[in-house]
This record gives C-alpha cells, structure tokens and sequence, in this order.
C-alpha cells in the first residue's frame, strides 16, 4: 500500500481550507482558525497537525 499524503481539496484563493488523505477517501480536514479573517500559515499548519494526527493513529500500524 502506498504512503498516506495529504491532498488539498478546496482553496479560498491561496489558502488552503480543506484537505483529504489519500489513502481514505472519507477522511476530511477542515481547516480551523483562531481569528475572523482566514490566515494561510494558521490554515495550513491546522491541516497539517489534523493529518500527522489520523496518519498517526490510523496509518501508523500499517508502515
């Protein structure tokens, strides 16, 4: 099987606000910010830690 990667799905400009792993096509990541106003590195370092999260508890056994 091969690595789980993270995959960026929707985009508001040039911030990234959801992704997937491709490994599990119903696994979803919403970006989550702490401010009204998107910010790129906030979004896409929450992206990021949701990802290394599931592929942690979820991928990890099969590596």
């Amino acid at each position: 099987m091969k690595k789980p990667t993270i995959r960026v799905t929707k985009w508001l400009s040039d911030i990234p606000v959801e992704a997937t792993c491709t490994a599990c096509a119903s696994v979803v990541f919403r970006a989550q910010g702490s401010s009204h106003r998107p910010n790129r590195d906030e979004y896409q370092s929450s992206l990021q830690l949701q990802f290394n999260a599931h592929v942690a508890a979820e991928h990890n056994q099969e590596g």
